[in-house]
């Protein structure tokens, strides 16, 4: 197969789960690989002391490395600053190499996979007119897909009313297994529930067409960035002033399928392994800790030159 693709890579904290990230993603699909955009937040997680110098001096000439000046966490986007200021967009997830992708093909990775198999050629082979790949929808947060009513292959079927979401919502809620959409939702919703508040493109591991998407989303189109967090028009806290954010890239694939875009659901789990508790080993140092001790462990084992490089033998 004779096409390349740019990555995009959104870093917090979890240096030797990066690095195992990229190493893998490299080991198995560097041929279709032309420029990593390594996207590192401002700040780091909590309980980091390292930082990221070694795979980005090991991939040097590979890799473009870009840290925004402003941290937005787990807070709205504004959309509004967001189309007057270059540098407050920057600063949303994976839009650096969104921006930058020279490309047609753009993969957006998280850091902390392991990849186990061509799986960049294996995204493209299935791709076709589609606008981007992936694995479709947390389907586990959803009623939905917890009922058996949708899955990652029906999302574009089941459209149920906004009345009916908020049904299956409220029907044997648990909070520690939905979100907390059913307190209910904005108006966007209420005029057409679909696509699904869990319904997303997964940004772990996606090949987006840039020739059809980039047109469409901002700062060209009027889709929000991809790695936008939206208010959802839930809210939590003791004051009922917490806004519950729609995850990233929800109200992308939003805008998108309501413009037309298709997108495929592939499978991402046969060719790599992903721990999605990524937000949970952020608030936990014992589960960060074990992560990145996990993670060594794997370098050690598949990539011992990057070990010695790095001074980690």
């Amino acid at each position: 197969m004779n096409f390349k693709v740019d990555v995009a890579i959104n870093v917090f904290g979890k240096v030797h789960q990066t690095a195992l990230s990229l190493l893998s993603l490299m080991d198995c699909s560097s041929e279709h690989i032309s420029t990593i955009y390594f996207q590192e937040e401002p700040f780091t997680a909590e309980y980091e002391f390292k930082n990221h110098d070694a795979i980005l001096d090991y991939f040097e000439g590979r890799i473009e490395h870009f840290k925004p000046n402003f941290w937005n966490g787990i807070d709205p986007t504004d959309v509004e600053r967001a189309e007057s200021s270059e540098d407050y967009r920057l600063s949303i997830r994976y839009q650096y190499g969104w921006e930058k992708c020279r490309e047609r093909y753009l993969l957006t990775v998280h850091n902390d996979i392991e990849v186990t198999t061509d799986i960049v050629a294996n995204l493209y082979g299935e791709l076709g007119e589609y606008t981007g790949i992936g694995e479709i929808g947390q389907c586990w947060w959803c009623p939905a897909g917890q009922n058996g009513l949708c899955d990652s292959e029906r999302y574009a079927e089941f459209k149920p009313s906004y009345q009916y979401l908020m049904k299956i919502y409220n029907k044997d809620m648990d909070y520690t297994q939905r979100r907390a959409y059913n307190l209910g939702l904005s108006d966007q919703y209420k005029k057409n529930a679909w696509p699904l508040p869990e319904c997303r493109l997964n940004e772990w591991c996606a090949l987006i067409d840039m020739d059809k998407a980039r047109k469409d989303t901002m700062p060209m189109g009027s889709a929000v960035p991809f790695g936008a967090r939206m208010p959802s028009g839930a809210f939590i806290g003791e004051k009922w002033d917490r806004p519950v954010c729609l995850d990233v890239a929800v109200q992308w694939f939003r805008d998108m399928s309501h413009m037309g875009h298709l997108f495929k659901h592939y499978d991402v789990n046969k060719d790599m392994i992903h721990d999605k508790r990524g937000s949970v080993k952020l608030d936990s140092a014992e589960a960060y800790v074990m992560a990145e001790q996990k993670a060594l462990l794997r370098l050690k084992d598949r990539f011992p030159d990057y070990c010695e490089f790095a001074g980690l033998l």
